[in-house]
């Protein structure tokens, strides 16, 4: 391998190494294995030479068929155990670099999968992980015993006869040359095909999910024409790969070919020569068998060493991210919280297009809510007020200004404990896969059931999940696709109040609901909020009169503060945006009147 190759397989090292025993039992049953192997042409020249040529009565022939017989048994149950020791080797190292893998996803910021599909993160977890894993179980291992075989092989052919064993060898050199040759195009290619591949998995599983809005908009055929394209991108990278693979693996046999040709011709005059015996050709053909076989091998062992490689570096790619947001060495426990928060001159941007450019989206925000206190933000589409939201879990840091919890920059906090000091209600809140149960409980999975039903209850969400057949263990599907809205935010409120925050985050969380289902998720969220301090954002501004503190946002910036009486006697933003929804309640509710019949 060259440099950078074996930089990356070192690299890898440290996956295997705790299983070296293992490793090291898969290479020395396969030192066994190849002594077995070399004593079958040997009695296969015995048997030639000293029982069916001279009958000197050196060798019975039972003698012969037993040493042969029990070289075949032992060669058979050897490869079994060697099978069960590799598959064993295989599933162990899986499992702790898939493990270290996911690991590693968790710790890093929404900001990395904010510019990634799903789908391509999770084939480096799976397809990466499992092609990874050949380097050792299907190339380094088989690499290392093929390389004992062509020594002792070797050892065998000049022993035999040390004129057509140099003959043989003289072939080697273009072995190498042709190696050389398509070593790395081999590994670049594979690499390719890999990255389509991520970029099909990544797109399909997209779509899947999004299966209902693809089919209410016809758009069944334009996904399956685009998925064809991607599909056809990644066949003809595939097509390239297998090519070069097939061309290196086929110019190598024509190599073994070769050389077996001219041994046997070379071997045959050397026989009618009295240099050598019929069964020493015979022997020689084997053990040089023996000795191309590994060689001719190493083709397909490089191509499965090479994709390995071109998977290892994918996953290395994600090992390498930084998290952009961690504890401090000397980061600082939790001990109580108050609620206490402060933001002080904080700005905030994103970088995006080709040339990173930093793009401002918050600037100079300062406001102080209280323990206790409701802070709601309020503003038109783009004005900032989810992002600033998300700077609060530490989800991403300021550029500027700080941002203080009690009194304590939130970034001097441990972050794992500051984090579980906070709950978030989103609009469209995530459940996972599994049971009502399991959701309610994901914040705090030592919960009684006696707990689980009372944040249910104070959600307003025990009623309807005692209806169902199954109660607390009734499956709610993948992101909770078999409840309606209301059902999945009183869900997500209850599991909020079981984690008993001291700090809550509501954003628009019932924006999306219809007039019955906002009251009694409004219901929920007003038990939630009782002793918290809570930041709201509401797109309705009649859930946010009561807060004690409203803040106007609007470009990234606060433009106006005050309750919501104060706003109101202020010609400005808050006003002119409250205004419009009383015009656009008033238009709906007028709507709703039946139509007066002519006089």
């Amino acid at each position: 391998m060259q440099r950078n190759q074996w930089a990356i397989a070192r690299r890898y090292f440290p996956f295997v190494r705790p299983h070296l025993p293992l490793t090291a039992a898969i290479v020395g049953i396969g030192i066994l294995q190849l002594g077995a192997s070399l004593v079958t042409p040997w009695m296969t020249k015995i048997i030639i030479d000293h029982i069916l040529v001279r009958r000197d009565g050196t060798w019975t022939l039972g003698q012969a068929m037993a040493l042969l017989g029990g070289s075949f048994a032992l060669g058979i149950v050897l490869q079994f155990i060697r099978g069960l020791f590799t598959a064993s080797l295989w599933v162990r190292t899986v499992r702790d670099l898939r493990s270290r893998l996911y690991r590693h996803l968790q710790t890093l910021s929404p900001g990395y999968y904010d510019s990634r599909q799903a789908g391509a993160v999770a084939s480096r977890i799976t397809s990466d992980v499992e092609g990874a894993q050949r380097l050792i179980s299907g190339g380094a291992l088989q690499l290392v015993v093929d390389a004992l075989i062509v020594v002792f092989a070797g050892i065998m052919v000049l022993y035999l006869h040390w004129k057509l064993a140099l003959l043989c060898l003289a072939i080697l050199p273009l072995y190498y040359l042709t190696f050389r040759k398509f070593n790395g195009r081999i590994r670049g290619a594979w690499r390719e095909v890999h990255a389509r591949m991520e970029k099909l998995s990544g797109d399909a599983v997209e779509r899947l999910s999004g299966v209902r809005i693809v089919q209410a908009f016809g758009r069944e055929e334009a996904e399956r024409q685009r998925f064809e394209a991607q599909s056809g991108d990644h066949t003809e990278e595939a097509r390239k790969a297998f090519f070069l693979s097939n061309v290196f693996g086929r110019m190598n046999q024509a190599y073994s070919e070769a050389g077996k040709w001219l041994i046997w011709f070379a071997g045959a005059l050397f026989v009618l020569q009295g240099e050598l015996t019929i069964g020493g050709l015979v022997a020689f053909q084997a053990y040089l068998g023996q000795l191309y076989g590994p060689i001719y091998r190493f083709s397909e062992l490089n191509v499965t060493i090479q994709t390995a490689l071109a998977h290892i570096e994918r996953i290395f790619e994600v090992l390498d991210t930084e998290p952009e947001i961690r504890s401090k060495p000397d980061a600082l426990p939790v001990t109580s919280c108050h609620g206490d928060i402060r933001f002080e001159n904080v700005a905030f941007g994103y970088r995006s297009g080709e040339e990173d450019e930093l793009h401002e989206v918050l600037h100079d925000i300062t406001f102080h809510a209280r323990p206790g206190q409701v802070v709601a933000l309020v503003g038109p589409s783009g004005a900032g007020k989810s992002t600033l939201v998300q700077l609060l879990p530490r989800f991403y840091d300021p550029l500027r200004g700080r941002i203080l919890i009690d009194g304590t920059d939130l970034r001097d906090y441990r972050l794992d404990e500051i984090r579980g000091q906070m709950a978030v209600v989103l609009q469209d809140n995530t459940l996972f896969s599994g049971t009502v149960y399991e959701n309610i409980a994901y914040g705090r999975p030592e919960a009684s059931m006696e707990e689980i039903r009372a944040a249910a209850a104070a959600a307003n969400a025990h009623g309807f999940i005692s209806e169902w057949e199954a109660g607390y263990d009734t499956l709610v599907g993948e992101r909770g696709l078999r409840l309606s809205g209301g059902q999945k935010q009183r869900i997500a409120i209850a599991r909020a109040l079981l984690k008993d925050p001291r700090i809550l985050i509501l954003d628009e969380a019932t924006s999306a609901l219809d007039a019955e289902s906002e009251a009694l998720v409004t219901g929920a969220l007003e038990e939630l909020m009782r002793g918290r301090t809570t930041i709201i954002i509401a797109h309705r501004l009649a859930t946010v009169v009561r807060a004690d503190q409203i803040l106007v946002m609007d470009r990234g910036g606060i433009v106006d503060r005050g309750t919501h009486q104060e706003l109101l006697q202020r010609s400005g933003l808050y006003r002119e945006l409250y205004e419009k929804q009383l015009q656009a309640m008033k238009a709906e509710a007028f709507s709703g009147l039946p139509e007066a019949s002519p006089a």
